[in-house]
């Protein structure tokens, strides 16, 4: 089991979502996107924003079974709450997309995110 550090280098707070629409429509229009299946991701790096914010969704279209979607979205945010140390920069906005149409295990999803994250910070240094 992993204990939360003193710095709350494992907490996943209510600030760290995206709730704007002005921000999820540019991020979505302006932003670069990454594909590893299963996820298909859209950042774009915010000056004025000192935290990262993410957005995770996962398609009624491709999981008809709300209590699956649910899992879905769960593992996404405990997979991104572990790694999101990752990242070495602060202000992206960053958009997590489920276009799997199967229900996927949380290794796999991780391993996807942690591939995903690697690529973020490359591509800004």
């Amino acid at each position: 089991m992993i204990n939360k550090s003193a710095d709350g280098q494992y907490n996943f707070s209510k600030f760290e979502r995206i709730t704007s629409k002005k921000i999820i429509e540019k991020l979505f229009h302006q932003g670069n996107k990454i594909i590893y299946p299963p996820l298909d991701t859209r950042f774009y790096k915010d000056s004025h924003e000192d935290i990262n914010k993410i957005l995770i969704s996962v398609s009624k279209s491709k999981i008809k079974s709300a209590v699956k979607r649910n899992l879905l979205k769960r593992r996404i945010r405990e997979s991104y709450r572990l790694n999101k140390n990752i990242l070495s920069n602060t202000g992206y906005s960053i958009a997590f997309v489920y276009i799997s149409s199967e229900l996927t295990s949380f290794k796999i999803i991780q391993d996807s995110l942690i591939q995903v994250l690697n690529k973020i910070n490359v591509y800004e240094n």
